[in-house]
This record gives structure tokens, sequence and C-alpha cells, in this order.
């Protein structure tokens, strides 16, 4: 298996909205394969993301940053980052860093939609 492989998808429910399911991990070495494709998304006009994190096994700090900085861009536009069914491994590492008080975590694609619209609909 390669180390680090995406899929994306338009969501069903939102048409503004692309989910991107990661498989493998996030680190020094794939982060830019990463970083790329989503922000090819956001510079298209993609304004909601979620990453769908299920099929990670780990995260470095790098991928960490990179997802920080997707989602300073993302609100700087007016929209939103969302992280989909971290893995136990993943979410461990994300509470370690603190970073669950940080990012929107959502356990299912219906939790992820609701935390999307409370964004938009926020003043």
């Amino acid at each position: 298996m390669k180390a680090f492989n995406y899929e994306s998808r338009e969501s069903a429910w939102n048409p503004g909205c692309i989910i991107f399911l990661l498989r493998g991990y996030i680190d020094a070495h794939t982060v830019i394969e990463f970083e790329k494709a989503v922000n090819s998304a956001i510079d298209e006009g993609v304004k909601q993301v979620v990453l769908d994190i299920s099929g990670l096994s780990y995260i470095s700090s790098a991928g960490i940053g990179a997802m920080m900085g997707l989602t300073r861009k993302l609100t700087q536009n007016g929209g939103d980052l969302i992280l989909l069914s971290p893995t136990p491994k993943v979410m461990a590492i994300l509470e370690g860093l603190g970073f669950t008080k940080i990012f929107k975590i959502a356990n299912t694609e219906e939790e992820a939609r609701e935390k999307l619209s409370d964004t938009s609909t926020s003043p």
C-alpha cells in the first residue's frame, strides 16, 4: 500500500462541500501531496471541506500543521474544515496535543453536516 492516498467527492448534502477520504499516514514526506490536493479544491472556490480521516493510521505534527493552515485559509474565506471519524490512534494524538479544542471533529457525516450548517448560519 502507498504511504498516503486520497479520494475526493462532492458532498451529497452540500454541493459546495468537498469530502476527502484520506488513507495511510500524513507525515513530513506525504504532507505536500495532501496540502496540494486540498489547496487545489480551495483555490477552485470550495469553502467547506470535510476530511474523512477514518483511513489514516498516523498523523505527524507536519500533518496537523497542514490541517491548521487549511483551517485558517478556509476561515479567512468564510469557510470551514471538519475532521470526520478519526481512528482511536489519531484521536489520541489530537487529544494529547490539545487539538481537539481547535479542530471541529465529527463522528458521522450527519454530525459534520450539522457542524457546517451551524457555521454557515452564524453571523
